[in-house]
């Protein structure tokens, strides 16, 4: 249960104000507390929050078993939007209706497809939920294996280096992608003498 301080900040009464477009499409609430209110039309679920430590303004639309946060909707639109969008932090009163008008206009420009119920749209964030996952592994998997593969060319220890590289190959800078070369023909002179 939400710390009585929350109550101050009006979340539940902004949400449905500055949210009410959903009741013109026969959406309904069928949750309502002072951090989180959940509209729902046939099989498809909208909510909103205020996070409860975070102090995050948020939204998710779900539909077809899976949720996804507003930053997923927009980026499988607008992926230029997607890269500058953040939940807003909203810690006054004034701030909670800020972001609030924020979000609302943010689903209203970016939504529509997922409050329609569209499969196909869910289906393309589905697609793109494991694009996503898979580029962010390889984005660690990168910071994690870059500086051992630059640190055993260094050291002379070229089999190493050819092979971290390797792993990492689609996101080598140009220079790195130099020394995978510079490494790889350095083990072909080894292995032939």
């Amino acid at each position: 249960m939400p710390t009585p301080n929350r109550l101050h900040f009006n979340f539940d009464l902004k949400v449905k104000e500055t949210f009410l477009f959903l009741l013109d499409q026969d959406f309904s609430v069928i949750e309502e507390l002072p951090t989180l209110i959940r509209y729902k039309k046939d099989g498809i679920e909208v909510d909103v929050f205020h996070g409860r430590q975070s102090y995050e303004i948020g939204a998710g639309i779900s539909g077809f078993g899976t949720r996804y946060a507003m930053s997923e909707i927009i980026r499988a639109i607008d992926p230029e939007v997607a890269r500058r969008y953040r939940d807003a932090v909203a810690t006054t009163p004034e701030a909670v209706a800020s972001a609030l008008e924020e979000l609302g206009s943010l689903m209203k420009s970016y939504g529509s497809r997922a409050l329609s119920g569209d499969p196909q749209f869910f289906s393309e964030l589905g697609q793109q939920r494991k694009i996503w996952s898979e580029d962010y592994a390889l984005d660690v998997l990168a910071e994690q294996v870059r500086p051992k593969a630059t640190d055993a060319f260094r050291r002379g220890d070229y089999a190493t280096a050819a092979k971290l590289y390797t792993r990492i190959r689609s996101r080598l800078s140009p220079a790195e992608i130099k020394k995978l070369a510079l490494a790889k023909a350095r083990l072909g002179r080894i292995s032939g003498s």
